[in-house]
This record gives structure tokens, C-alpha cells and sequence, in this order.
């Protein structure tokens, strides 16, 4: 059996790897598809009335929804992770969290809203600027996979 700090490790290089193999889709516009076939077969230079076409919006940086996942997942890992930490006896070192412990749904919904936050500001932020949105979240999940590794490395430390 793997232990859990492995799968943090885990979860946070499948993120980075997912980021790495991604490759961004293009849509390709045919000429043929838009010009009548009479225009293509002419040797003449035709005049075409085009129709003015909306400019869609840009499309998601394609690696952003895995790492929406491996946050919201890693999320999840911290939770656990951290209640195992301390059942074995370790303390929260984090003062903003320590009060949200007695209370499992207080949690749950801090560690909601962090990610709810989390992806719509980059959501926010990739319409601007999409390399910074995905470092950013790379950054955040790497960090995450640490805490979660962390966690479970004190667990195990203190069930010694």
C-alpha cells in the first residue's frame, strides 16, 4: 500500500505532468468550407461580400481544468491529512485554521471557499495573461502537495 504523503507527492506531479503534455487546440478555419466552389475553380480574381463574423471568446488554457482538480483534490488530502495529524497528536500550526478544527463542516467549507476562491481568480486571471494563471496554479498545487506531505510525514512521526 502507498503511503499518503506519497500520494500528495503523487497527485502534485500528475498536475505538473498533465500541465507539461498538454497541448493547445486550434481551430482550424478551411477556406474551402467559406468560399463558393466556383471561386476556387476561377482563374479570375473574384470580389466576395463576406459576412462580418463575432470574434469569439478565447478558449481555457487547456491545462487549468486538471489543476482545478488536483487542487480541489489536494484540498481534500489537507483535510484529512490534517485530522490524521491530529488524532495523532500533533497541533495546527496555522492560527487562521486552529479554530476551525473543532467543527468538521467549518472546515470543509474554509477549505470550499479556498478553492472556489482560488479558481475564480484564475479564472480571472488566465483572460488577461494564460501563462501566469497556469504557473500560478502549478505554484498553488505544488504547495499544497507539500502541506499534504508534510501532514502526513507528522502523522507518522507521531505515531512513533
Amino acid at each position: 500500500m502507498m503511503k499518503p504523503g506519497r500520494v500528495a507527492l503523487m497527485v502534485s506531479m500528475v498536475a505538473v505532468l498533465g500541465v507539461v503534455e498538454a497541448r493547445p487546440v486550434a481551430a482550424q478555419v478551411m477556406v474551402d468550407a467559406l468560399l463558393p466552389p466556383a471561386v476556387l475553380t476561377s482563374r479570375q480574381p473574384a470580389t466576395i461580400d463576406a459576412p462580418t463574423f463575432a470574434v469569439e471568446a478565447p478558449a481555457r488554457p487547456a491545462p487549468l481544468v486538471g489543476l482545478y482538480v488536483s487542487m480541489a483534490t489536494l484540498q481534500a488530502l489537507d483535510v484529512v491529512s490534517t485530522r490524521k495529524a491530529l488524532n495523532a497528536g500533533a497541533v495546527e500550526a496555522n492560527p487562521l485554521v486552529a479554530p476551525l478544527l473543532e467543527s468538521p463542516v467549518a472546515l470543509l467549507a474554509l477549505k470550499a471557499g479556498v478553492t472556489g476562491a482560488t479558481i475564480y481568480v484564475s479564472e480571472r486571471l488566465w483572460k488577461k495573461n494564460r501563462v501566469a494563471a497556469v504557473m500560478t496554479m502549478i505554484g498553488l498545487n505544488a504547495g499544497y502537495g507539500a502541506v499534504v506531505a508534510h501532514n502526513y510525514g507528522v502523522a507518522a512521526r507521531q505515531r512513533r
